[in-house]
């Protein structure tokens, strides 16, 4: 047969097998085993140490639990059904433990803020943890653990909390934790998961104001968007109306502000006043009439209030009075009693010009005015143009002094009401027209005698130019140009061409100067003759050739050497001074400025044999009215003397 046929010991049942043994050998073999079992040591067989070891092991549990449950039966019955009947009853505790807030185990903060956890251990309770440890773990992992701080010590007939306090600094992200409380025994209390969830603080991301401005302004109603200074300027008695805009849904907005040194009333804006989803919000200013700081403190939804409040400072722009730049327009220090006096400027204002008047007063008397009238639209800049005051209408005498300015107000009904201006005021003597006449003759002369040096300083400039050489001098300029004591050949052959070139321009330099210098001079003693003619005008004592003589003989010539002449002079000079290395195209233009210089002086001394003229012209004006008033004496004198002879002849 195959090996795969042949039955084996393993698959043949248990009684077959039986059936196929030698009953006689069985029966041998089990009384040889019987026999050598009773010479065998249990000891030397088996350990009976770790039985022994078990059993003891066994009576200490069972004794334990036994004392256990004698000692401590509410635990052994906690222990039952939790172990045994698999109940969920808690663990008795001897300590309790309270956290403020985490409703439903979570508490949320701002951002960056720090969060202040107090734990309260119930005095009432048989056990108060002698410390209150903070086991955390941040997101990422990171497990730490920190003592609270004990506050105090409570006195359990009087208080029935013991506080203890911690604080997480600075919280950026998530952090759970648990508090334990610990007492002799270890472990006794704990308050586990509880969770600080991080949110954004409250803020406003957007806000504008919108101003009604008070009615003279005459200002459209618009919106204002508010920079990031949180500084914004607005017209004084404006009605600001603030709109904002939350970074959350929010359930309260808290309104603290001051205006000057003085604090407003709080306002809470609450969920019936916020519109929109919930994040925008408006709060209504009546009237700004001081500088006013503003703050808006948030509460959101989430129960978190912004640590800073959001700050909006208005400044109050007060209604400036009316600027005034005036001044007199060809009138002196005196005046007749027949003059005009003309005022020209400008009056600028922020929203409006209501009323211009003059502000007079003769010597010590009050002042009083004269109206100019209300400007028509009531402009915000009005030039004073044919505004003059009449001076015969205050029927003032020579010897008198009068004080006179103009003020203009403007519309502003706040407050005092209308806000007033005023320009400079000027103080004014009352001569008479001869007397006026002189202080103008000796004004002339003064003028006359300016113009004659600006004449002579000229010709020093036309000097200057003959002695601009560019080696094409005639023997005359040489010898014009040699120093004392030398030959005429020395100079300015003797000297380096860098030398040349140097004296050359120092000369042009001192040219141009000097021309500068008496275009502007030159203007001046034109301007001091019209405003001479203008004296004359306003104070009514001109005439017709005096005025002519003036202005087109001394003035209009004046103004078109300062403006014309001068101007071409200092052209030349100035392409002088860029050719003076040239030898070519130098001397060429050093002749047009000589040409230009020499023009210059002639018209300037025409002008001043009309200066002289005019002198001449006034001389014997006075001289005439000498004789007139030596004839008037003694047209006085002869009448005085018919009185007398009459009266002999009534006497006799």
């Amino acid at each position: 047969p195959t090996a795969a046929s042949v039955p084996t010991a393993a698959s043949v049942p248990t009684a077959d097998r039986a059936a196929e043994c030698n009953p006689q050998m069985l029966a041998r073999t089990c009384r040889q085993a019987a026999d050598r079992i009773g010479n065998v040591r249990l000891r030397g067989v088996f350990n009976a140490l770790p039985l022994q070891r078990a059993m003891m092991a066994s009576v200490l549990l069972a004794v334990s639990i036994v004392a256990f449950g004698y000692l401590l039966p509410g635990a052994m019955k906690t222990w039952a059904w939790r172990n045994l009947a698999f109940d969920s009853e808690p663990w008795p505790r001897s300590a309790r433990l309270i956290v403020d807030g985490f409703d439903g185990g979570a508490e949320k903060v701002a951002r960056g803020a720090d969060l202040e956890v107090i734990a309260k251990a119930d005095t009432t309770w048989p056990v108060v943890p002698q410390t209150v440890k903070v086991r955390y773990r941040v997101k990422g992992g990171r497990r730490d653990r920190k003592p609270m701080i004990r506050l105090g010590t409570a006195d359990p007939a009087k208080e029935r909390f013991q506080e203890y306090s911690y604080t997480f600094q600075s919280i950026l992200e998530p952090i759970r934790f648990d508090l334990v409380g610990e007492v002799k025994m270890g472990r006794d209390v704990r308050v586990p998961d509880l969770r600080i969830e991080v949110v954004d603080s409250p803020t406003v991301v957007r806000m504008n104001l919108h101003c009604k401005y008070p009615e003279y302004t005459a200002l459209a109603e618009r919106p204002l968007p508010v920079p990031a200074t949180g500084v914004v300027q607005i017209p004084r008695g404006t009605e600001v109306t603030v709109h904002a805009e939350a970074n959350k849904d929010l359930v309260a907005v808290q309104v603290d502000g001051t205006a000057a040194e003085r604090s407003l009333q709080s306002t809470e804006l609450t969920r019936d006043d916020l519109t929109g989803n919930r994040r925008s919000f408006s709060y209504t200013l009546k009237s700004l009439d001081e500088d006013t700081n503003l703050l808006f403190t948030l509460s959101d939804t989430d129960g978190i209030t912004g640590r800073e409040p959001v700050r909006l400072t208005l400044v109050a722009v007060a209604d400036f009075p009316p600027q005034l730049t005036a001044r007199l327009e060809g009138i002196g220090t005196a005046i007749t009693p027949q003059a005009r006096l003309p005022v020209a400027g400008q009056i600028t204002d922020d929203y409006g010009i209501d009323e211009i008047w003059f502000e007079y007063a003769a010597d010590q008397q009050d002042p009083a005015r004269h109206s100019l009238g209300a400007p028509a639209a009531h402009p915000s800049t009005y030039p004073l143009k044919d505004a003059a005051l009449e001076i015969p209408d205050l029927k003032l005498a020579p010897g008198q002094k009068l004080l006179v300015g103009v003020k203009a107000k403007d519309l502003c009904d706040l407050g005092e009401g209308p806000n007033v201006g005023a320009s400079e005021r000027w103080l004014l003597d009352v001569v008479t027209p001869d007397q006026l006449r002189a202080m103008l003759e000796s004004r002339e002369l003064v003028l006359r005698q300016r113009f004659e040096v600006i004449i002579q300083e000229v010709t020093e400039t036309r000097d200057l130019l003959l002695r601009v050489d560019f080696g094409d001098a005639t023997a005359d300029e040489k010898t014009a140009e040699t120093p004392a004591g030398a030959e005429p050949g020395d100079e300015p052959e003797q000297l380096s061409p860098e030398r040349q070139l140097g004296l050359r321009t120092l000369r042009v330099q001192r040219a141009l100067t000097n021309s500068s210098k008496n275009t502007h001079e030159t203007q001046g003693v034109a301007d001091g003759f019209d405003d001479i003619r203008l004296q004359l005008i306003n104070n009514r004592i001109d005439t017709e050739e005096l005025i002519r003589r003036l202005d087109e003989g001394i003035a209009k010539p004046l103004h078109h050497i300062a403006r014309e002449m001068f101007p071409l002079l200092e052209t030349r000079l100035e392409r002088l001074q860029e050719n003076l290395a040239d030898r070519k195209v130098g001397p060429r233009q050093r002749d047009l400025a000589r040409q230009q210089a020499d023009a210059v002086l002639l018209e300037m001394r025409r002008v001043l044999d009309r200066m002289i003229e005019l002198e001449d012209f006034n001389e014997a004006v006075e001289l005439l009215r000498t004789i007139i008033k030596l004839q008037e004496q003694l047209e006085g004198q002869t009448k005085q003397r018919h009185k007398q002879k009459i009266r002999e002849l009534l006497e006799d």
